[in-house]
């Protein structure tokens, strides 16, 4: 069969793509699905040979325009497949090489069966694990980095269709670039991630008022393995959720009013009437639906709710509904002084009627740091006296930071009790809700959280809707400007490695589908 044959054979007849939030649509020229490595390489060989460009897609899940294309969009869902599973002598983790378009969840599903688990986890499990290595996605904990920090390595197919794969060891810069290419590169058609024995979250969660949140943060992020703090700023409370591994059997899940359909509906209802006909409501709404989904939860003086439940379950969260989301990484260290500033803003935004937030802010910390090492061992890592529970912390499969990390450049300790907050980076996570697609303004909130957060040496999320630095006037409410003016300050000599070795592996722009985005972004030039 030719290539083109191939290509037609890949191709579905799907019109629109659009993200999961429906926050952005677009109608591609060709919609292609392959199943098989010598689909996808007919498709990259034909793309070239027609001058066409190619957008590689997911779940939809990052809810910006960056999948934004009117020409070749490349879906990976077919291409699911588990390869090998190489278990260490020592029992304690096993490499699992898969087909780079398998959801997280299908690879949770595969893991379960073989007694095996992802060791974190982001808030959701429906994105491809080519997409969370590209976009830089995070999970919760002091002891854990990136979810890339769990690769092993990858196979890229680069624009003439030739396959390259890289690790720590063969090709550690393309490495590094891969870990968070934002598609740009190639495209990730085969991934290894370290998988560990299976377990169970054994987790705490109370309700914290604000200001305990501020007496409790100096130990808070170490205290536990998993850590998240959902705050509700019109309550001036927050939800502290704590976890550990464990291996007690599973506990009826905790009781949730909006994981109902009449509680969710009810939600996104009030949520429609404040953003449609009476915003200044909104304060009113938050509290009310605070103390309807967590108004019974056990106090943090009285030791919380307790709940045991699979790693995925426990990792994982609801989110509801549609929604835009801006998150921006920072030291953790201008926490305290983020969050005042931000409850400040929140206040006087809602007592001159200017704009309102909808809650929960997430607040969350992830330990990036890195040893730079090409060689570390994993047999220094493993502690052959310890349980596979009580080993906290990760068993990474690389120890590198990818090029265009958006976390600071902190100082790295190997010594897993000796990690302190001056080692971690603070996320925190401005969600706004779409109630049944009705968009909530944003532009006037997302621009005074974004003033903030990059005061103390913020970068957002590369997935998220972030406004950003470009000073230009905006077309619509919330419209992304870019980053351009800060990239080189940002990432200086890591941005000029990564722009050229994707003029390297794709010197036509096979891949720069959706330039624009890129462009106004500072990771292409203009010329290009």
């Amino acid at each position: 069969m030719s290539d083109l044959d191939k290509l037609k054979s890949a191709s579905i007849s799907k019109r629109f793509h659009q993200t999961w939030a429906n926050t952005f649509r677009c109608k591609p020229d060709r919609y292609v699905q392959p199943s098989t490595i010598d689909e996808i390489q007919a498709v990259v060989r034909q793309a070239q040979k027609q001058k066409r460009t190619v957008m590689l897609t997911g779940s939809g899940h990052s809810p910006s325009d960056m999948t934004m294309t009117s020409d070749w969009v490349m879906n990976l869902d077919k291409f699911k497949q588990a390869v090998s599973f190489k278990p260490h002598h020592s029992g304690k983790f096993t490499d699992v090489t898969v087909e780079a378009g398998i959801r997280i969840f299908q690879l949770n599903e595969i893991l379960a069966k073989r007694g095996l688990a992802i060791q974190n986890l982001g808030s959701i499990s429906d994105q491809s694990i080519a997409g969370i290595i590209s976009t830089g996605t995070h999970g919760a904990s002091a002891y854990h980095g990136l979810v890339s920090q769990q690769i092993v390595n990858l196979t890229i197919m680069i624009a003439s269709g030739e396959l390259i794969t890289c690790s720590p060891t063969e090709n550690p810069i393309l490495f590094r670039a891969a870990m968070l290419s934002l598609g740009k590169l190639g495209i990730i058609v085969y991934a290894t991630i370290r998988t560990v024995p299976s377990y169970t979250i054994h987790s705490c969660q109370e309700v914290i008022t604000f200001d305990q949140l501020f007496k409790l943060w100096p130990t808070l992020w170490t205290s536990s393995e998993f850590v998240r703090v959902w705050w509700f700023p019109y309550t001036r409370k927050c939800i502290l959720w704590r976890a550990n591994k464990s291996n007690k059997p599973l506990s009826p899940p905790r009781p949730s009013w909006y994981g109902t359909w009449v509680g969710r509906k009810f939600y996104e209802a009030l949520l429609w009437f404040a953003v449609n006909l009476y915003p200044a409501a909104t304060p009113g709404i938050e509290k009310w639906v605070f103390n309807q989904q967590y108004g019974k939860t056990v106090t943090y003086e009285n030791g919380g709710s307790e709940a045991v439940q699979g790693s995925v379950d426990g990792l994982n969260m609801d989110c509801l509904f549609s929604q835009f989301v801006n998150e921006w990484g920072m030291p953790l260290s201008s926490g305290l002084d983020v969050l005042e500033q931000l409850e400040s803003a929140i206040n006087k935004a809602a007592l001159n009627d200017e704009f309102y937030v909808h809650a929960p802010i997430e607040v969350r910390c992830s330990n990036t740091t890195s040893s730079g090492s090409l060689t570390d061992d994993v047999e220094d890592i493993i502690d052959p006296n310890t349980s596979d529970i009580s080993q906290k912390g990760a068993i990474p499969g690389n120890n590198l930071k990818p090029l265009l990390d958006i976390t600071p450049e902190l100082s790295y300790t190997a010594n897993q009790d000796e990690i302190t907050n001056d080692n971690l980076t603070l996320y925190i996570n401005a969600t706004m809700y779409r109630p049944f697609g009705f968009n909530s303004p944003v532009g006037k909130w997302y621009r005074i959280f974004e003033d903030i957060v990059y005061a103390v040496g913020g970068k957002p999320h590369w997935a998220k809707n972030f406004i950003g630095t470009l000073d230009v006037e905006p077309t619509y409410d919330g419209q992304m400007q870019g980053l351009k003016p800060t990239m080189d300050e940002w990432y200086g000599e890591n941005l000029q490695t990564w722009k050229s070795l994707r003029r390297k592996y794709d010197p036509d722009g096979v891949f720069l589908s959706g330039k624009e985005w890129a462009v106004r972004n500072g990771l292409v030039d203009e010329d290009e």
